[in-house]
This record gives structure tokens, C-alpha cells and sequence, in this order.
């Protein structure tokens, strides 16, 4: 984590205070966080989110990846996320978690999208709505533009090695930020595919455009995913408990 945060200073730099100067810099150097909206169903203030966007702006994190599925509490949840982050001087964008969304609901997706594209806490990138995924190759993209109707810088976690059709997208996110056997699983014998490898395929594939993992864009993966054991941020404030607590209290 050391070695990591250390790439984040590069990215951003300090100004007094302490606090990392970012967004006010430009939007050429941005540190994002995915946050896991899925275990938030006990919160029902925005003042529940507080706490996690100012520890995550004084670390210099300029905003919030939302991942959403589609649990009912989602949008209340969300609602309550933007306001947090309005209030914070914090950005938030949402995330499409596509082990929830399928690919063939790009109009429902576009209709989310301009559902928070106002909000003053939504990230806006070049003058368009700023917009990611978890997986998701496959949607239509030029479908899902359509149903949103207002410009959308979309860098969603698409994966070329799987020869998905790129063109279409504004920049793409790499979520393997470990080695890995092509599968999402640890490396085995001969299957060994390290993260320059993956950075690699993915440059290549993008021939110019945004790739975040590295500036123009940082993502952390991630601020609260417990469950999953990758996580920077603390197990403070209010969520809904899948066991992870066992492991993470105090950590």
C-alpha cells in the first residue's frame, strides 16, 4: 500500500495544510476510489457518507466510483452519496456493476445516468458526464449514448484480451491491479499474466485514449470492499456487515 499511495503523490501534488491540490489544478490529474454501494443499506442520512468523503478528500481522492447493482435501497443510497459529496466538496460517479446489470439494458443504464447527470456532486470530465463499469463488455455503447442524450465520457472496465470492440469508448478502467492467471483468479503455472502485461494490452488496445491506472487517471480498488480484502479505507462508517468485520475491526 506504501508503494501504491507513493504513485498517488506523484499523480497529485501537495498544497498547504496538507491537503492534496487536485481538481482545482485542472482535470488532467484525477484520483478516483471505488466505493461499494452494496453494503450501504444501513445508512439514511447523507451525513452516513461524511466520513468517507472527507477522509477520502484529505487523502486527495478527487471522487468516488459508485458501484451500483440493482438492489431496491440503490437510489436511495446514490441520493444520499451526492449530497454527502456536494456537501464535502467531494465528486461522485457511478459505476455499473455488471455481475447485476446485463448488457442488454443500455436504455435502463442511459436512464440512470441522466437521473444523477445534474446533481452538483457528478463528476464531469472535458464537459460530459463521467460514467464507468465493472465488466460490461458487449453493451452497446452507441445505444446507451442514445438513451442518455447529453454528452458522456465513458471509461468502463471493458476487456480487450477478450476482443471486445473498443472504439466506441472515451477510455477504458483496469481492475487488475495484481498478477493473475487471465481469469481473475492467482497465477498458476504458465498462467501468469503480471500487471504490465495487463497495462500493456491495455494501452495498445486504446492507442491514445484514457486509461485509468495511471495519470491521466488513478483508481483505488478499492475504498470498501471488505468482503473482498481491498480496502484503504476504514471500517468506520455505517454499512450493512457480510461477516467481513471478523477480519477487517481494527485493521
Amino acid at each position: 500500500m506504501v508503494s501504491f499511495l507513493s504513485i498517488i503523490a506523484q499523480a497529485v501534488p501537495r498544497v498547504s495544510g496538507g491537503i492534496r491540490e487536485s481538481k482545482r489544478q485542472g482535470p488532467n490529474r484525477l484520483v478516483f476510489a471505488h466505493f461499494m454501494i452494496g453494503i450501504t443499506s444501513d445508512r439514511h442520512s447523507s451525513s452516513d457518507y461524511d466520513d468517507d468523503m472527507k477522509r477520502a478528500s484529505a487523502l486527495g481522492i478527487d471522487a468516488f466510483a459508485l458501484n451500483i447493482g440493482v438492489d431496491p435501497y440503490t437510489d436511495q443510497q446514490l441520493q444520499l452519496a451526492y449530497d454527502s459529496a456536494a456537501r464535502n466538496l467531494m465528486k461522485v460517479f457511478i459505476s455499473f456493476d455488471f455481475n447485476w446489470w446485463n448488457t442488454g439494458q443500455a436504455f435502463a443504464i442511459g436512464q440512470k445516468i441522466t437521473q444523477y447527470a445534474d446533481k452538483p456532486a457528478q463528476l464531469m470530465v472535458d464537459n460530459k458526464v463521467f460514467v464507468s463499469s465493472f465488466a460490461g463488455d458487449g453493451l452497446n455503447v452507441g445505444s446507451l449514448r442514445d438513451a442518455v442524450g447529453r454528452p458522456i465520457f465513458f471509461a468502463p472496465n471493458f476487456h480487450p484480451s477478450y476482443g471486445t470492440d473498443t472504439s466506441s469508448v472515451d477510455g477504458l478502467l483496469n481492475w487488475m491491479a495484481w498478477p493473475n492467471n487471465g481469469q481473475n483468479k492467482a497465477p498458476s503455472a504458465g498462467q501468469n499474466v503480471s500487471v504490465a502485461d495487463g497495462d500493456s494490452a491495455y494501452v495498445n488496445a486504446l492507442a491514445g485514449k484514457a486509461y485509468i491506472a495511471r495519470p491521466r487517471f488513478i483508481e483505488i480498488v478499492t475504498w470498501n470492499d471488505y468482503g473482498e480484502s481491498h480496502y484503504i479505507g476504514p471500517l468506520k462508517s455505517i454499512h450493512t456487515d457480510d461477516g467481513a468485520s471478523k477480519w477487517v475491526n481494527d485493521m
